[in-house]
């Protein structure tokens, strides 16, 4: 991911203030359409008629958040990538925010989210004049220190909201506006394949399919983002393996209405009572390829946290291939019970790392170890892991079975049994079962539910033989999501089918 580090202190840009106005985009329009200058700036406490796109309005409270315009000259952009000036501005908010909180994105075309929620929209406008760009003016409306949202506008946040205290607002335009400035000098130099590149990897919902819906027809269908080509051509592909392209407006993510989330908070009620999560160790890698990305690490904590909000029993088996695995190294020559064994001490140190994100936002929680290693863990029992739950604990278990030659999917399983779960929840890297790998095979489909018969038959892959067997035997049904998609965990535990149910 691109970054800036800012090796002096960044400088004070010149911004006219305003108490109210209309617009701070027409202010910007009348009072500087024959500026020269490369950014004009001007912000307002209050706008009395703040819109966003099309008909769209932006609630703000006077005094409260970020309403700001800035006017650029961009005449070396050619007018069939104009949407480059768009990565720009909502990369630029995107790199203020995340020095504020973890979990920005960027909702295509230029929405900016925190998880699935609005903090911040865009209005761009651009002039054209004898076949080149003459001016763009970005219209920004900022959730900063609003408490309170009244209308229905999608999922509104604030970033007080977020980290639990006001935030200066000037020093915090002072940062965007210096962002933003970074990412203009890169149009400015052609690095456009840079530009790309970093708003493509700060998308929403990037990875995996999601619930997109055709504006034109209103057809629902699911899709994974290939890319965002420089125009703004948003590129989908679907489970078939069908690329569909869409132009602004043209398709948007289907999201909760405000009236199904306050339903939802209503009822307060889990599909399952008592679960046990299963985490594969190399999801803990996130983007960097190896140990533990603490980005991934913290969305895990927020998503364990949700549910646990929701009065649900969790227990939590992680794997550590992260770090080791036991039997690729008795592969590359390590004797296989000392490799397993290292694998063991693998799931360890992950547990230690979620019990540590867990904590950090209170979530109280136990790390259980298979094997004695106090005062790094208790030693498991299942008499006090289910005491632990009951008592509102989130129980990490770790160590797998405590014995050489079974893997944590095993693990798992015998866990699950033992607390006497409702459901295993696996939590991996693709939406469920599909008759094929989908990475490598796109005519593969998905099953919505299947039988343990029906795995043995077509030999898939779900779990190893000895885990999908305790399962059967002892009638544990299994539910397979996607676990890095955020917000995925709760909307399992809300009865949402968005993964494959394995049941006898």
């Amino acid at each position: 991911m691109w970054f800036f580090k800012k090796k002096q202190k960044a400088p004070q840009w010149n911004i006219t203030w305003l108490d109210e106005v209309d617009s701070t985009n027409d202010y910007m329009r009348q009072q500087n359409a024959t500026s020269n200058e490369r950014l004009c700036v001007v912000a307002a406490n209050f706008q009395r008629k703040g819109r966003g796109q099309g008909s769209n309005t932006w609630e703000s409270e006077p005094g409260k958040n970020l309403l700001f315009s800035i006017m650029t000259h961009p005449t070396m952009v050619p007018i069939r990538t104009q949407f480059l000036l768009s990565m720009a501005g909502a990369l630029a908010l995107k790199q203020a925010l995340d020095a504020h909180t973890d979990g920005i994105s960027l909702k295509w075309p230029n929405d900016v989210y925190w998880h699935d929620s609005k903090i911040s929209g865009t209005l761009i406008e651009t002039s054209i004049a004898n076949g080149h760009i003459k001016d763009c003016v970005f219209g920004v409306g900022l959730n900063v220190n609003q408490m309170q949202f009244r209308s229905d506008a999608p999922n509104p946040i604030s970033l007080a909201q977020i980290v639990g205290h006001e935030i200066d607002r000037r020093t915090l335009l002072n940062d965007i506006l210096t962002a933003f400035d970074q990412y203009y000098r890169w149009i400015e130099n052609g690095q456009y394949a840079d530009l790309s590149a970093c708003y493509h990897a700060a998308l929403y919902r990037r990875k995996g399919f999601h619930t997109y819906r055709d504006t034109a027809t209103n057809e629902t269908f699911e899709a994974a983002i290939i890319e965002v080509e420089d125009d703004g051509t948003l590129v989908l592909r679907t489970p078939d393996g069908h690329i569909r392209e869409a132009q602004f407006k043209a398709v948007e993510h289907v999201l909760p209405t405000s009236t199904e989330r306050k339903i939802s908070k209503q009822k307060n009620m889990a599909r399952f009572k008592r679960i046990l999560l299963k985490l594969s160790g190399e999801s803990l890698m996130g983007e960097q390829g190896h140990g533990i990305d603490p980005q991934w690490l913290a969305d895990y904590a927020r998503q364990i946290e949700e549910v646990h909000q929701m009065g649900v029993q969790i227990g939590i088996v992680i794997g550590g291939g992260n770090i080791f695995r036991g039997i690729s190294g008795s592969q590359k020559g390590f004797d296989r019970v000392k490799g397993d064994q290292m694998g063991m001490c693998a799931t360890v140190i992950n547990s230690l790392a979620l019990s540590s994100a867990l904590g950090a936002i209170g979530v109280k929680n136990k790390v259980l170890t298979a094997i004695r290693m106090e005062p790094i863990g208790e030693f498991y029992s299942k008499w006090k892991a289910i005491e632990a739950m009951e008592a509102g604990y989130v129980c990490i278990f770790s160590a797998g079975t405590g014995s050489p030659y079974f893997t944590t999917d095993t693990g798992s399983s015998l866990r699950s049994i033992e607390i006497e779960a409702d459901v295993m929840l696996k939590g991996t890297r693709v939406d469920g079962i599909y008759t094929a790998d989908p990475e490598k095979d796109p005519s593969a489909t998905k099953f919505t539910t299947i039988t343990y018969d029906e795995i043995y038959t077509r030999g898939l892959k779900v779990m190893d033989l000895t885990a999908t067997a305790m399962c059967k035997e002892n009638n544990l049904p299994i539910y397979v999501f996607n676990m890095d998609i955020y917000g995925n965990l709760k909307r399992v535990m809300d009865g949402e089918d968005i993964g494959t149910l394995v049941h006898n």
